[in-house]
C-alpha cells in the first residue's frame, strides 16, 4: 500500500504531528486482499477449504477482517510516516487511528518526539581526575571503628547519656503555638514522637538534630527544652526559615559497649588478628575508592560532553527519565528505612530535582548513542552474556531462568542492549581520556 499524502506539522522543536492518508481505493484494495486471506484459511462447513463465497466469509470474520485492516493500515502508516520520514524519531507519544474503511479511507496521525541532528563535540583527550586510591591508617582506623559499632552492646545505663548511646525518648516540637504536628502532619519524625530511639550527639541521624544532640547528659527521667532552626530551603514549606521549641523527655539510656579485639572477636570475623583485619580493611578501602573513581571518571566525561552539546531534548524522554529516577530513589531510601510518607511530603522539591537530573541523563545518553553510532560500536552475544551473568549473581537468580524472562520482555532486551552499548562508548571515551593531574592516559 503506498500512500498518496504524508504530511508534517511542527508543533515544538522536538515535536512532530506526521499525518498518513489513504484514499478509499487503497483501503479497498488492501481489505480485499484480507479477504483473500481469509477465504484461504476459512473452514466453513458445507465448503472447501478455499471455496466458500467472498460474502460469506465478510459476514461470517467481519470483526476479525476489520480489526486486521485497522491493524495493517497503522502499521503501513508508521512505516512510511514514521520510519520513513528521515527524522531520528525517539518515540510515538499520542496515535489517532480515525475511521478505517473502505468507503471513507484512511487517515492516521502520529505525535511524535525527535532527537534534532546536532554536531558531536571533540570526544577524544578529554580531561579527567581520579583520587588516590591507597588506604591511609586513619581511613583504616575509622573503618575499623564502624565495623566495632555494627557489633556493639547496647547495655541499659543509670547515667548520663554519653555521644554514641542510644536514648528511648519522646518529644512534641512547636513554632511559637503551634504544634508542628499540625502544621506539618505528614512529617511526624519533625513534629511528634510518642517514643523513639535516637543515637545521642550523632551527625548523622536522621531526627531533628536539636534534639539529638540536647540528649547527650541527660539521664533517665529527665526532661529539657531545645531549640532548632529549620533551614530557609527546608522542603518543608510550613517549617522552613522557622525556629522551633522542642519538649524532650528521657525515657531510658543505652550505652554504647564496643566489643574488644580479642582471639574470640577475629575467630567470628574470620581472620587471624588485628594485622590481617587491618589488611582485609585496606582491601576494602582501595576497592571502593577504585569504584569511586570509576563513577566519577564517567560524570566527569558526561559533565564535560553534555556542556558541549546545546540541544533541545524530547519531552516524552525527560519524563520517563524523570520517573525512572524517582522511582529508583523511592526505593533505594525505603529500603534503608525512610518512611513513604515523609517522602512524599517532599514530592515536589524531589520531582524538580529528578527532572533536572534526568535531562542530564537524557542528553549524555543520545549523545552517548550518536558517539557509538560513529564508532561502530556493537552489541555482542558476549556482552550479553556478560550482563545476563552479573545480574543473575546480584538477584541471586540461576542464569537460566533469567534468560527465559528476556526472551518474554523484548522491551527489556532492548533496553540492555542500549545500556551495553552506552556503556561500551563510555569505556571508549575513558581509554582515550588523559588524566587532568598528571597528563598521563587514564589506567584506572
Amino acid at each position: 500500500m503506498s500512500s498518496t499524502n504524508t504530511e508534517i506539522q511542527e508543533i515544538g522543536p522536538t515535536r512532530k504531528l506526521i499525518t498518513v492518508k489513504f484514499t478509499e481505493q487503497e483501503v479497498a484494495d488492501h481489505e480485499q486482499k484480507l479477504v483473500r486471506d481469509f477465504q484461504k484459511q476459512a473452514k466453513i462447513p458445507g465448503f472447501r477449504n478455499g471455496k466458500a463465497p467472498e460474502n460469506m466469509v465478510r459476514a461470517r470474520f467481519a470483526k476479525d477482517i476489520a480489526s486486521e485492516l485497522k491493524s495493517r493500515v497503522v502499521s503501513n502508516a508508521h512505516q512510511q510516516g514514521v520510519s520513513g520520514s528521515g527524522m531520528n524519531v525517539f518515540g510515538v507519544v499520542d496515535l489517532d487511528e480515525g475511521e478505517i474503511d473502505s468507503k471513507n479511507g484512511a487517515t492516521i496521525s502520529f505525535t511524535v518526539d525527535i532527537i534534532p541532528d546536532f554536531e558531536l563535540p571533540s570526544y577524544e583527550g578529554l580531561k579527567i581526575e581520579s583520587a588516590i586510591t591507597d588506604a591511609s591508617d586513619e581511613e583504616i582506623t575509622t573503618m575499623l571503628n564502624q565495623v566495632l559499632g555494627q557489633r556493639a552492646e547496647y547495655n541499659v545505663v543509670e547515667k548520663s547519656a554519653k555521644k554514641g548511646d542510644y536514648v528511648r525518648c519522646s518529644y512534641e516540637g512547636k513554632i511559637g503555638d503551634d504544634l508542628i504536628a499540625q502544621l506539618a502532619p505528614d512529617a511526624p519524625i519533625y513534629g511528634t514522637q510518642s517514643s523513639t530511639w535516637e543515637e545521642a550527639g550523632s551527625a548523622d541521624s536522621p531526627g531533628v538534630s536539636g534534639v539529638v544532640e540536647a540528649l547527650v547528659g541527660l539521664s533517665a527521667g529527665d526532661e529539657k527544652e531545645a531549640t532548632f532552626d529549620f533551614a530557609d530551603d527546608f522542603e518543608i514549606q510550613a517549617l522552613s526559615g522557622k525556629s522551633a521549641t522542642y519538649s524532650i523527655k528521657v525515657e531510658e539510656v543505652r550505652e554504647k559497649i564496643l566489643p574488644e579485639l580479642n582471639d574470640d572477636f577475629f575467630k567470628s570475623i574470620q581472620v587471624k588478628d588485628e594485622a590481617e583485619f587491618r589488611e582485609q580493611l585496606s582491601q576494602n578501602i582501595v576497592s571502593q575508592k577504585k569504584q569511586q573513581n570509576f563513577q566519577a571518571e564517567r560524570q566527569q566525561i558526561t559533565d564535560q560532553l553534555n556542556k558541549a552539546v546545546d540541544l533541545p531534548l524530547p519531552q516524552s524522554g525527560i519524563e520517563g527519565e524523570t520517573q525512572n529516577i524517582l522511582r529508583d530513589f523511592m526505593q533505594r531510601n525505603i529500603q534503608q528505612g525512610a518512611q513513604a510518607q515523609d517522602l512524599d511530603a517532599q514530592k515536589e522539591a524531589l520531582h524538580a530535582s529528578a527532572s533536572k537530573a534526568a535531562e542530564d541523563r537524557l542528553k549524555s545518553r543520545i549523545i552517548l548513542s550518536k558517539i557509538a553510532e560513529k564508532e561502530n560500536i556493537k552489541v555482542e552475544n558476549d556482552d550479553f552474556s556478560q550482563v545476563i551473568m552479573n545480574e543473575a549473581m546480584q538477584t541471586g537468580q540461576k542464569p537460566e531462568k533469567l534468560v527465559k524472562e528476556l526472551r518474554k520482555d523484548q522491551d527489556r532486551i532492548n533496553k540492555m542492549r542500549s545500556d551495553i552499548l552506552l556503556s561500551k562508548a563510555m569505556d571508549l571515551l575513558i581509554e582515550k581520556s588523559v588524566q587532568a593531574n598528571n597528563d598521563s592516559d587514564s589506567t584506572d
